[in-house]
């Protein structure tokens, strides 16, 4: 399978974002106050989530279409 790395550096990556959202649930619940600036970005973040979901969906409706059989000459 081809694709298996591509799969991996996801849930790498996806495994980061999940620390770095749990470092500013923590944050915002015991060090800092949420500012309007955090709500924007959070709010962006939520929309790239949205993307990432929709993008995530839409490979299990990529048809195959095999390469045609190389005809000998």
């Amino acid at each position: 399978m081809r694709t298996l790395g591509h799969h991996a550096a996801i849930a790498a990556n996806i495994d980061a974002i999940n620390s770095r959202v749990a470092a500013l649930a923590g944050s915002f619940a015991s060090v800092e106050q949420r500012t309007a600036a955090d709500d924007a970005l959070i709010d962006i973040l939520s929309a790239q989530a949205s993307g990432l979901l929709a993008a995530a969906q839409a490979l299990k409706s990529i048809d195959y279409t095999p390469p045609a059989p190389e005809v000998p000459e």
